[in-house]
């Protein structure tokens, strides 16, 4: 048994020029919003399931998160690049019911409906990589769109 009458040995001093950075905690009610976003979750991982799941995640990214602007955006931009793809859909369905049963016509319309199809999915798949590692990338035309309509939304402080 230790004796509480003799001091203990002193705790080791660190090493002569390695200084100890006491972490940045924030003060209550305010949090940083370069990282954390919506229910905990990191930004970026946010930013991938927003373009991940396309339309319904955007949609509910954007109602969800106010602040991180970084999310946001891809929230934005995947939720046109979802109402896209669902127009998309419908026109093709609406063309291959024209043209469905002309033997030859209706086969190229379907080959270039599941080719139109696979780069969606492709480009869908890319931007939610590019969220998760952490990169801002903006889909052709669509993230021009998708900056505009951001910047006409109202702010949140």
């Amino acid at each position: 048994m230790s004796d509480p009458t003799v001091p203990s040995s002193p705790s080791p001093e660190p090493a002569p020029g390695s200084a100890t950075i006491p972490p940045i905690i924030p003060a209550p009610g305010e949090e940083n919003p370069s990282t954390t976003a919506v229910g905990g979750l990191t930004p970026n991982i946010a930013a991938a399931l927003a373009a991940l799941f396309s339309l319904l995640g955007g949609i509910l990214f954007l109602v969800i998160e106010k602040k991180n602007s970084f999310v946001r955006f891809y929230a934005m931009q995947s939720t046109i690049l979802g109402i896209a793809w669902f127009v998309v859909a419908i026109a093709f369905t609406i063309i291959l019911m024209i043209v469905g049963s002309i033997p030859l016509i209706g086969w190229l319309v379907v080959l270039l409906g599941k080719l139109v199809y696979l780069g969606f999915l492709v480009l869908t798949l890319y931007t939610a990589f590019k969220a998760f590692s952490d990169k801002e990338w903006e889909i052709p035309y669509i993230g021009k769109i998708a900056r505009q309509q951001l910047a006409k939304a109202p702010t949140v402080s």
